[in-house]
């Protein structure tokens, strides 16, 4: 799991460091690997490829995390009050014990109420789309707001995301080419720099796509995820994961799937509170799909 964006903004404003220098990655360079979609796609077509954020396979997580916090002081606060004034004899002193309890109590609730608003009443993700017509990038925001940015004119590099983390960054850089002014992630993220292979194969899959077109890329492309314009079930989810545990051995399968069924509860609240993202006119009037584009493809098209 790695918030940075969602919890805490990416530096901006400083120079390019020299690890994001040495782990650039060019848009015109070819990769000698294997592209790996790792079920980012939403929908694909001649046009357009959008993709998933990195902050949606984890959702839940905070707000499990958040929400347990909330009951706990919550149940703290009434538990003390309702305990203090029902036993014999009743609360000496009850109205300061009152102000007291809440003083301890609230700003931990209120603090936690606003790590839950990070995931939930928010929107269920935030798409990327890479639009190859018009060599644009259009980044949905955790506020609503959309960046669009030139492909071309985008530093993209491996880099630290904190906490041993990395991930493919995309730089906006002043006219200087070493100030960075924004920063966007793929959704891919590795806990070591060792991952740096698998950050390069997702990578080739979409630079390929940009550069190649989705011939070079759609055969690799095995399910899409249903949720354009529909909110996650629980079925899409199972599914989701099983595909990202891969066929690993049975027990430790198990185990992974009997945490994500605890934190599924979490997840749904998150998702059914949050909108789903909706592009502006402007863009969408920038995306127009043929009826008869042979490279259409979306979650209608997932095998049963």
């Amino acid at each position: 799991m790695n918030y940075l964006g969602l919890l805490g903004e990416y530096p901006v404003n400083r120079y390019l460091n020299d690890i994001e220098i040495a782990n650039k990655l060019e848009q015109k360079t070819k990769l000698n690997i294997q592209p790996a979609h790792q079920l980012s796609t939403i929908k694909i077509n001649s046009q357009f490829i959008e993709l998933v954020d990195k902050y949606f396979m984890w959702k839940g997580h905070l707000a499990m995390f958040a929400m347990s916090a909330i009951v706990l002081f919550t149940a703290m606060i009434v538990g003390t009050i309702v305990t203090g004034f029902t036993r014999p004899g009743g609360m000496s002193g009850g109205e300061w014990v009152v102000v007291f309890v809440l003083l301890i109590g609230v700003p931990p609730i209120l603090f936690f109420f606003s790590k839950l608003k990070k995931e939930a009443f928010a929107y269920t993700h935030y798409p990327i789309r890479l639009n190859r017509q018009t060599r644009m990038v259009h980044v949905f925001r955790v506020d609503g707001t959309v960046l669009s940015v030139p492909w071309d004119e985008v530093f993209f590099c491996i880099a630290s995301a904190g906490k041993g983390n990395w991930e493919i960054q995309g730089h906006i850089l002043g006219k200087d080419k070493k100030t960075v002014f924004d920063t966007f992630a793929f959704m891919l993220v590795t806990s070591s720099k060792s991952g740096s292979s698998v950050l390069k194969n997702y990578w080739e899959f979409v630079r390929r796509y940009m550069e190649e077109g989705p011939e070079s890329v759609i055969e690799g492309i095995t399910a899409y995820l249903p949720i354009s314009d529909q909110r996650e079930t629980f079925v899409a989810a199972f599914r989701r994961m099983h595909f990202t545990l891969g066929a690993g051995f049975f027990i430790l399968e198990f185990l992974i799937l009997l945490i994500y069924l605890i934190i599924y509860p979490a997840r749904w609240f998150a998702m059914r509170t949050s909108k789903i993202p909706q592009w502006p006119k402007e863009i969408e009037a920038q995306c127009p799909v043929e009826d008869n584009d042979p490279y259409a493809r979306d979650y209608r098209n997932n095998l049963a």
